[in-house]
């Protein structure tokens, strides 16, 4: 990931000689430095002692900055060539204080079509069920474990069933699905099934495409299964290929979550699925926003040098919008440039195991932003829901202990999680009213303008 990281910073257009790259070191162990010095040798390196987190990591490196403007980058990332050029021009408007990145997810996708015959469920069990069911199809399968987990059911499928242990999905006549192209040659296997009925009448016909090419078509009789093998190839899809917005910027919730732009959830079945939006021209048109994520940002020095860079308190998540909301209240614009494209292998998973760590730092901060940027009443009665939070991860922690024990240790990790980001809110919260108070006589739009972009 470095590697390419830091290559394609070396392929800017922006002129070699205007700017430096700084990589901090968070005492890692796997001879990143080392493979920095020989490959890369104009890189400065800030080596640290400890993990001091996202937040301070940054403050360090500033400290070691010559430029004028200050742009973070994540190590997981790749940038285009333009994307410093587009940075920087946008950055020439004296309101601007902060300038986002458009934030591509790493790997392309091929949006396949799949068309079929449709009857009701009514034909299938004779019940007042009137659903469309078009074809029956297993969870498609590749070679690696990357690859499935980037599937993605667009539309036109049902809730998904497993039945043992497959997963079945039946379509609605017409359903799309986003394939991850990772390589040259992509193989994957699909399994269809025949209505599962004993009426010979009900034949099912079939075509898989893509765009206007179709890949196959097939018949399918009652209770029959076909499968097929598909491989499309990245160089012959070239001009077909879909690249999916990980983040525009980020929208700002009322209760002080937030959402990255380009992020798309749905609940099925009670279990949330998190994936992203294609690119289209929604994502192409520059535009002013209250917080930017901090995995490739912009930032002018002068900013920083009035109001501070990160609160170190916040270690990691959150400290990006806490830096945001500073700037965008004491006066500067922060704009989202569409031109300036990169790439981030990071994306959402479904069902991902959360750790204690992660539980800890999301509710802490969560608290800490509330309390230095929102209203008391918003931040107190986000105060109570967290309360209520961790005495049901308690409870349940304990009703669960002697029946369930997967529960058991899922509940455990929140209950931990919950505790410690109490005992460390409470360790700061005077630090933060001051810090409120301190901001609050310093800024020029206040909350009651904030309100107005919350959603």
């Amino acid at each position: 990931m470095l590697r390419n990281c830091l290559s394609s910073i070396f392929k800017s257009s922006y002129s070699k000689s205007k700017f430096e790259v700084i990589v901090v070191d968070n005492n890692s162990h796997d001879g990143s430095c080392a493979f920095i010095k020989k490959n890369f040798p104009k890189v400065t390196i800030i080596r640290l002692k400890e993990n001091v987190g996202f937040a301070m990591g940054n403050n360090e490196g500033y400290k070691h900055a010559r430029g004028e403007y200050i742009a973070l980058l994540n190590n997981d990332t790749e940038v285009d060539k333009n994307w410093l050029t587009e940075l920087v021009a946008v950055a020439q408007d004296s309101r601007v204080g902060i300038v986002a990145s458009k934030i591509l997810l790493q790997v392309p996708f091929v949006e396949v079509s799949i068309t079929s015959s449709v009857v009701q469920q009514s034909d299938l069990d004779q019940s007042t069920n009137f659903s469309p069911r078009g074809v029956l199809i297993e969870d498609i399968s590749c070679p690696n474990s990357d690859c499935r987990d980037l599937i993605w059911y667009s539309t036109g499928f049902d809730k998904q069933k497993v039945l043992s242990g497959v997963g079945l999905r039946w379509t609605t006549g017409k359903a799309t699905v986003l394939l991850p192209i990772l390589e040259e040659k992509n193989t994957f296997s699909f399994v269809f099934h025949g209505y599962p009925s004993n009426d010979s009448q009900l034949p099912m016909n079939a075509k898989v495409s893509v765009k206007n090419k179709e890949l196959c078509h097939f018949s399918l009789s009652p209770n029959s299964v076909f499968n097929k093998k598909i491989t499309i190839n990245k160089s012959t899809c070239a001009d077909n290929l879909v690249w999916l917005v990980q983040n525009a910027g980020n929208l700002l919730l009322k209760d002080g979550y937030s959402k990255d732009i380009g992020s798309v959830t749905r609940i099925l079945g009670g279990s949330v699925e998190e994936f992203y939006e294609p690119d289209s021209q929604f994502f192409s048109q520059e535009r002013k926003l209250v917080s930017a994520c901090g995995a490739g940002m912009l930032i002018k020095r002068e900013v920083i040098e009035k109001i501070g860079f990160f609160n170190q308190h916040y270690f990691m998540y959150y400290e990006d919008i806490d830096f945001c909301l500073r700037v965008w209240k004491h006066g500067w614009d922060i704009v989202f440039a569409p031109k300036a494209i990169m790439h981030h292998t990071h994306r959402a998973t479904t069902g991902k195991t959360e750790s204690s760590f992660f539980i800890s730092m999301i509710e802490k901060n969560h608290l800490f932003l509330l309390l230095t940027h929102f209203s008391l009443s918003t931040f107190l009665q986000e105060y109570f829901l967290f309360g209520c939070r961790l005495f049901d991860a308690i409870l349940k922690q304990f009703v669960f202990r002697f029946k369930h024990w997967d529960k058991y240790q899922i509940w455990k990790i929140k209950a931990s999680g919950r505790l410690d980001a109490f005992i460390s809110f409470h360790k700061k919260i005077f630090t933060f009213i001051k810090i409120r108070y301190w901001w609050k006589s310093r800024e020029v739009r206040n909350y009651n303008q904030l309100k107005h972009h919350l959603y």
